[in-house]
């Protein structure tokens, strides 16, 4: 199986499904790790992956789930797609996309070095 590459449009990841969104939050770790190289500003990095972790545990508050990336992940997974809201789905969606802008970030200032 590949992994899931986040579509980046104009800093907005493109609308995904619930299992789009679960294997989002089960790669943050790896995409944002990958995203740095010895070059990489420490102050980039401490910023971007304090944004990562705001942002998992946003969409952790909205899921009741451990503040982790796995277990937003998880939560997303086990929940049926007849308990999704919009408003649970579209925050879930914001706080991916927040992430990826953030590991974004790590990457142009990475590719620059």
């Amino acid at each position: 199986m590949y992994d899931l590459l986040l579509v980046v449009e104009h800093w907005r990841m493109t609308k995904s499904s619930p299992r789009d969104l679960a294997v989002a939050f089960r790669s943050l770790a790896r995409r944002l790790h990958d995203a740095h190289n010895d070059e990489t500003p420490a102050d980039v990095s401490a910023s971007a992956t304090a944004e990562v972790h705001q942002a998992i545990a946003r969409a952790a508050a909205v899921l009741g789930s451990p503040a982790t990336a796995e277990g937003v992940a998880d939560a997303i997974a086990s929940r049926r797609n007849d308990q999704w809201t919009d408003a649970d789905l579209t925050a879930i969606q914001e706080d991916a996309d927040a992430a990826a802008r953030a590991i974004r970030t790590v990457q142009n200032f990475s590719e620059r070095s």
